[in-house]
């Protein structure tokens, strides 16, 4: 009797949460507005469903919504739609089902979203667009180049010297399919940690209304850059400068984008030092934190951020590194 209570259970809301998912995956499509959203949306009903009930039922649920909406609109954006959104509610499903900490989780997550990234652009090139990647990355470039020159000849129009419009043809210049197509994986990198984030915060948001557990995300002042880390994507860079003076092309990928994502965790790792020390240290509000931190962090002040990262990952000044603490390096 319990099992049949259970097993009943367990298709009501596994077809509620099919219904929920698919009806938000058409709003998806045929209201673009919505789409801004839909990947931090769209994986909570899956998420939800995996901690009430188990992977089998969500799987199930996963399947039978991409089923449904290969019938209602396209089999080759179902697929990938469907295996971005569930490989990311499950993720997220077990991680909090298992009360796995914060930032195991962000790795999970991240990890999950990564793939669901390149597996929905592969199929979305493949299919879709004609050009193949470097056909869809000139499109992009395209596209960037007719908007910044539409943005330039109003400057000009607007009587801005050519001097300060020198930045933007410079920008313009470096600008090209060829560097765009080096900076991929970084990129991917970046959007699925960034999109894990917001996706988190969101679903915590839901489920503390729903009266669900789930770990609270660390403040920004407590972020920091684990050496182990930076010691990996060092060592990256470090491989691709090497592949480089082979001249093999692998390097040229490994350089650019290890040195974007360097420089954005020392920029995120300087900025957390910063309100760390505004915060605890000077008793500085959170707003005029904020109002310090937008306005610095977009002029030249920039580089300070990644340079304090850099040397805080190395003295670990806030003795946040776990394995600082136990004397690992």
């Amino acid at each position: 009797m319990q099992k049949s209570t259970y097993d009943t259970k367990a298709l009501i809301e596994g077809s509620l949460t099919t219904a929920i998912t698919v009806v938000m995956m058409l709003i998806n499509v045929y209201v673009p507005v919505f789409s801004i959203f839909a990947n931090f949306i769209l994986p909570i009903p899956i998420t939800l469903l995996y901690i009430k009930q188990n992977y089998k039922v969500t799987l199930i649920s996963v399947i039978a919504s991409g089923i449904l909406m290969s019938i209602f609109y396209n089999p080759i954006f179902a697929l990938s739609l469907i295996i971005l959104t569930g490989l990311t509610g499950m993720t997220l499903g077990y991680c909090i089902k298992n009360k796995m900490k914060f930032s195991t989780t962000m790795v999970f997550l991240s990890i999950a979203m990564a793939v669901g990234i390149i597996f929905y652009f592969t199929v979305y090139i493949m299919f879709i667009s004609k050009g193949g990647i470097y056909g869809f990355v000139n499109k992009i470039v395209e596209d960037f180049k007719q908007s910044m020159d539409l943005s330039k000849n109003m400057y000009e129009k607007a009587g801005v010297s050519s001097n300060q419009l020198s930045s933007m043809e410079s920008m313009l210049k470096i600008f090209t399919p060829e560097y765009i197509m080096k900076l991929i994986p970084a990129v991917i990198i970046i959007m699925s940690f960034t999109l894990s984030y917001l996706n988190y915060i969101i679903t915590r948001s839901i489920l503390k209304k729903l009266k669900y557990q789930m770990n609270e995300s660390k403040p920004l002042g407590q972020w920091y850059m684990n050496t182990r880390v930076g010691t990996l994507v060092g060592l990256i860079l470090v491989i691709g400068i090497l592949f480089n003076r082979r001249n093999m092309a692998a390097g040229q990928y490994l350089v650019a984008s290890s040195k974007i994502i360097l420089e954005l965790i020392f920029f995120i790792d300087g900025i957390a030092l910063l309100t760390y020390y505004l915060l605890k240290k000077f008793k500085i509000s959170k707003k005029i934190i904020a109002v310090i931190i937008i306005l610095t962090a977009l002029s030249s002040l920039s580089l300070f951020y990644v340079l304090a990262g850099f040397i805080d990952m190395i003295f670990d000044f806030r003795k946040l590194d776990p394995y600082r603490k136990s004397g690992k390096k």
